[in-house]
């Protein structure tokens, strides 16, 4: 885990799994402009966001570092509600694509819910949620100390110098 943690990295590797596992919809990161957007794939898309995070309690060591659950949604839109291609099919192929896979710079991930969303002009909407753990460490330059040119070793039977 690291402190140069990216959130769009995570999406774009999430839906770069969705998109390798489960074929024959559309998969993309949620638009900008979610209230213009369109469903204009035939059967289905796949839409994936970031939900925000929940922080634990700071350590300090140091430097700070706090434990991170990161929340990632997945949208199902789709034609049909029943069939191989409907939303019911398609929340349970996200859920199995992605329950357990390990995103970038997290711990596996696991789900965290899922659900009936709406029903309008034929469209089926649903959503399932997955949460990954993560570490938060603060971002801090390193200290300008003297570089070590010249030390010794002691491995307990002899000693080595160490020159560069």
């Amino acid at each position: 885990m690291s402190a140069a943690f990216d959130t769009r990295a995570v999406l774009a590797a999430v839906a770069a799994r969705i998109k390798a596992t489960v074929t024959g919809v559309e998969v993309e990161l949620t638009p900008e402009r979610a209230s213009s957007w369109r469903l204009n794939h035939p059967r289905a898309a796949l839409l994936v966001d970031y939900r925000g995070s929940r922080y634990g309690q700071p350590q300090r060591m140091g430097l700070v570092a706090q434990p991170r659950t990161v929340q990632i949604g997945v949208n199902v839109v789709a034609r049909t509600l029943n069939d191989a291609y409907g939303a019911v099919a398609l929340v349970d192929a996200v859920r199995a694509a992605l329950l357990g896979w390990t995103p970038p710079h997290c711990k596996a991930l696991a789900a965290a819910s899922d659900r009936f969303v709406a029903e309008e002009g034929g469209l089926w909407f649903y959503e399932i949620v997955f949460e990954a753990e993560t570490l938060a460490i603060e971002d801090r330059e390193s200290a300008a100390l003297p570089v070590l040119t010249r030390g010794s070793a002691d491995y307990g039977f002899e000693m080595e110098d160490i020159t560069p």
